[in-house]
């Protein structure tokens, strides 16, 4: 272990500290650097580091050599202090250099033309730029030691950040930045160094936890190698490569800038960059991809060419039923494996696709089964494609298979079917619609002849043979003849067709007569389409007369009845709403019990029935009010019932279980009566999801089928429309009040200075007291006014008359007293006007907590400060200079055995001097005879001297 010589200053002395002299110390801990300065400890002192405005040894000296600098806009300037002399130097933006950053250090690469030169001799390896470029791919910079055959290399490889150490040109280590995408033509920050056997990467980015990512790894001996042929200096350095091209800056190889001016007619200066994907690049939706001097397009199939201009011709097969096929021979299928695609467009669920055969049988059999696409290969389980594939859109389908067994020579390429149509019979006969852009794996297939000289498509086979083939994607007739009814115009959509309507027909082929368009119905009532007819559905207005009653014998058994809705208004407390009933055992009701909602249903079946628990809510309140009755499960035979009113989202449910309405349709079906000594409105009202028709048709309307409740013969028709009694007219409002209806009931909004249920009365405005303290006046207009009693003002009286000295604070309630005006301050506040207070005025340092109480301040210190504003440190710790067991035990354990020395020596005196007393002895005497006249209070007798 390194020994340190420890010393520690203890009142202007500087003493040696620790036993052996080798304990290390901090000099850091007694936090030495001001100004948030960050102190490194080191022998026998210590170094700060300083923020940018401040400098010494300790951080406290303010540094201004900045004050009229000359750098750039566009620089930083950051001041010195060296020997005592304040002075300043300019941190360039990226891309200069120099005192003033006048220096250019941005230059271009062109792909293929890498730089080489001479690189500095000695020191570390390293690698630091600044790069910009939209390539995946390409080496940025490589630095090369021929005299100890190490190379250096700092790349992009698929579009992320890598590190490749080589020795004898053998790869040692590569490291990564994965997930961080470099090719997006912005500029980015990249370091590798070589240090101690450790290859460090660097990359600065948005994209990087703390904006950084780092990849670090040990460098193992390389093994021995014959070295490649050296370059011709013991060390350079190559900027770019054959497939980098963009743009440099800040480029420093082992810590030395390199300057464009330096690397020779090969680069340009700056970074002139042109945008190279523009929104039309590539057409038919191509993805351009940017190379930073040109540009590729992506191309969808089936198109291709540079500029996705070019599309793979399509072909029609089986078109107005004739059967159509295509044969190709292939001398040999390309690659190990096998993959066929193809576009496909057809609205048949079955027909064969594609066959590969060979002299004796088929290998491969790709067809279309109940809209699937499925394929057989020979000796292999079947593949299938889970549709549907029939559905008349465009669809590229991909199949992969291992070769293996499909390999072989003069194989035949069956497309659309066989030469013989019956052989096509077991994968579903001859294939009708459109394939296009026929591929095995890169061999197109093509079912017409492509351009002379174009490049761009892939290879063809040799031969082809095609039979009752179409040119292009083309669509059967399938207007012709018209299929459309009652006079709709037939449109053809590829094999198919879309009947336009007239208004009142609808369906595909316009064949469902629409019964609304005509207005059955006459104002107020309104039409409802319901199955093969219509209703009319309105409000009505009852006024305590006979039930309107329906009947649902003509309703088929098809329709669903496991609910009813119903809106109402009324304030008739006691009334019918809906009642049904079957026998005793199955029956349905609401109604209005004393002002509450009454709801039940029975069905019979041996069910109890379910039945609203009571009080239901209130309704009789002449307002709309809806009601929603339904099974919770309408399938089963027993469930409970919810009632939803006034469109609640959470239901109420019924007490018991009932089945569902099935007694109110078909021969022999309930009565359904409505408005039972009822006085009101009701409005919708439908069992199921067929409404009750409280409207008659218009005269001479066309009867729809009656497959829907009716009214019983003989029922009155109710007053269509939901009319109260007149009562605003004329208006009982006095004295200019508004009358407003609330059906059957009316309520007057009063003009000012009146009240009362019809404004009858004249308003006084002191009846509400007001004034919070004194007595209340009423005025001609309407209006009151207080009187304060002395000590209180405002409006109300309710304000203190403050005192003199005191202000409108309304932390400060304010006291008279004989000395002036006091504040009583509340909590949090403090001052003589309370205009202090702990959140805007915190007083108290190191952390402690303020408090206001009684006017004044209070600081809540921690447990190391002290003070009235925690200013005061509590019995700080010196730091230790030496470690505590190894000197404090040693020192207690002399100073013990110093006092039991002492201790000793005073009893062996003590004995001494017993065993002198009483005897004379003269030399004695004269020894100690000055000491003991000085110690004597009484001097002894002359006469007594000379005995």
């Amino acid at each position: 272990m390194r020994l340190r010589t420890l010393w520690t200053l203890l009142g202007g002395v500087w003493l040696l500290a620790g036993p052996t002299c080798q304990e290390e110390v901090d000099e850091c801990l007694s936090e030495p650097c001001l100004h948030g300065g960050t102190c490194d400890d080191s022998t026998a002192g210590f170094t700060c580091r300083c923020p940018e405005d401040w400098g010494g040894h300790d951080c406290s000296v303010q540094l201004t050599g900045c004050q009229g600098h000359t750098c750039p806009l566009a620089a930083t300037c950051i001041p010195t202090l060296e020997s005592g002399v304040h002075g300043y130097v300019c941190r360039c933006p990226p891309g200069t250099h120099g005192p003033s950053c006048g220096q250019n250090t941005t230059f271009s690469l062109v792909a293929g033309s890498p730089v080489r030169v001479p690189g500095p001799a000695g020191g570390p390896l390293g690698l630091a730029l600044r790069f910009r470029t939209t390539l995946p791919a390409g080496a940025l910079a490589t630095r090369t030691d021929a005299q100890r055959s190490l190379e250096l290399e700092l790349a992009l490889a698929a579009a992320t950040l890598q590190a490749t150490l080589r020795s004898h040109g053998n790869p040692v280590l590569v490291l990564r930045l994965p997930d961080v995408a470099l090719n997006d033509g912005r500029w980015h920050r990249a370091e590798v160094t070589l240090r101690l056997e450790a290859l460090a990467l660097r990359l600065w980015h948005e994209g990087c936890p703390a904006q950084l990512c780092v990849a670090s790894g040990s460098v193992a001996q390389a093994p021995a190698a014959s070295p490649a042929t050296p370059p011709a200096g013991p060390r350079s350095v190559q900027l770019g490569g054959a497939a980098f091209a963009g743009c440099l800056q800040d480029v420093h190889v082992d810590g030395h800038l390199l300057l464009p001016e330096d690397l020779g007619e090969n680069v340009l200066p700056g970074c002139r960059r042109q945008e190279q994907c523009q929104p039309l690049s590539c057409a038919h939706g191509g993805a351009c991809v940017d190379l930073w001097t040109h540009f590729h397009c992506d191309c969808p199939r089936p198109y291709s060419g540079p500029t996705c201009a070019d599309e793979a011709p399509a072909a029609t097969f089986g078109l107005g039923g004739t059967p159509s096929s295509a044969s190709f021979l292939v001398h040999q299928l390309p690659g190990p494996n096998l993959t066929v695609s193809f576009l496909l467009r057809t609205r048949e669920p079955a027909g064969l696709l594609l066959q590969l055969a060979n002299a004796s049988a088929a290998v491969l059999t790709v067809f279309l089964s109940e809209g699937q696409v499925r394929a057989e290969a020979l000796g292999r389980p079947s593949l299938v494609l889970p549709g549907p594939w029939h559905d008349g859109l465009r669809h590229l389908v991909t199949l992969s298979f291992p070769s293996e067994q499909l390999q072989g020579e003069g194989l035949q390429v069956h497309v659309g079917g066989r030469l013989l149509p019956a052989d096509a019979q077991p994968w579903g006969g001859p294939f009708r619609g459109c394939l296009q852009d026929l591929r095995l794996n890169g061999l197109r297939l093509p079912f017409s002849p492509l351009p002379p000289g174009n490049a761009s498509q892939p290879r063809e086979p040799g031969s082809r043979q095609a039979r009752n083939l179409t040119a292009g994607c083309v669509s059967e007739d399938a207007c012709s003849p018209n299929p459309c009814l009652n006079g709709g115009t037939c449109l053809v959509t590829w094999n198919d067709f879309r009947c336009t309507c007239p208004a009142n027909f609808t369906g595909p082929m316009c064949a469902q007569q629409l019964w609304c368009p005509g207005q059955p119905c006459l104002p107020p009532a309104t039409c409802e389409e319901v199955p093969g007819g219509f209703i009319c559905v309105a409000e009505a207005t009852f006024r305590e007369g006979p039930p309107v009653a329906f009947s649902g014998h003509n309703v088929s058994s098809e329709q669903e009845l496991s609910g009813l809705s119903l809106a109402f208004r009324t304030r008739d407390a006691e009334a019918g709403l809906l009642r049904a009933a079957a026998g005793p055992l199955a029956a349905v009701w609401l109604a209005v019990r004393n002002g509450s909602l009454a709801a039940g249903v029975r069905s019979g079946r041996g069910l109890p029935g379910a039945e609203l628990p009571a009080p239901g809510p209130r309704v009789a309140d002449g307002a709309w009010h809806r009601v929603r009755l339904a099974m919770e499960r309408p399938a089963a035979a027993a469930s409970r019932w919810l009632l939803w009113l006034d469109g609640a989202a959470e239901p109420v449910a019924l007490r018991g279980l009932a089945g569902d309405l099935a007694f109110l349709r078909g021969p022999g079906a309930a009565r359904v009566l409505l408005a039972e000594g009822f006085t009101g409105c009701l409005g919708r009202v439908a069992l199921g999801r067929l409404p009750l028709p409280l409207a008659r048709p218009r005269p001479g309307a066309a009867p729809g089928a009656r497959e829907h409740f009716a009214a019983r013969p003989g029922a009155p028709a109710p007053r269509l429309g939901c009319r109260g009694e007149p009562v605003c007219a004329p208006s009982p409002c006095r004295h200019g009040g508004a009358c407003r209806d609330l059906f059957d009931a009316f309520a007057c909004v009063c003009g000012p200075g009146w009240e009362g249920p019809r404004c009858e009365a004249r308003a006084d405005p002191c009846g509400s007291a007001p004034c919070l303290r004194g007595r209340c006046h009423a005025r001609p207009d309407g209006g009151f006014l207080c009187r304060c009693p002395e000590g209180f003002a405002g409006p109300r009286c309710r304000l203190p008359v403050l005192p003199e000295g005191c202000s409108l604070n309304a932390t400060c309630p304010c006291e008279g007293g004989p000395q002036g005006a006091n504040c009583s301050c509340q909590e949090g506040f403090a001052g003589q006007r309370c205009q202090l207070s702990c959140e805007a005025n915190n007083p108290c340092l190191n952390g402690g907590t303020c408090r206001a109480a009684a006017g004044a301040y209070e600081c809540v210190c921690s447990a190391r400060f002290s003070g009235p504003f925690c200013e005061v440190v509590k019995d700080l710790p010196l730091p230790l200079p030496f470690p505590l067991l190894e000197v404090a035990v040693p020192a207690a354990c002399a100073c013990l055995l110093l006092l039991l020395l002492g201790l000793l020596s005073g009893i062996l005196a003590a004995r001494k001097r017993r065993q002198s007393e009483g005897t004379y002895s003269p030399s004695q005497q004269e020894v100690a005879g000055a000491r003991l006249e000085m110690d004597s209070v009484l001097k002894v007798p002359p006469e007594e001297r000379l005995i």
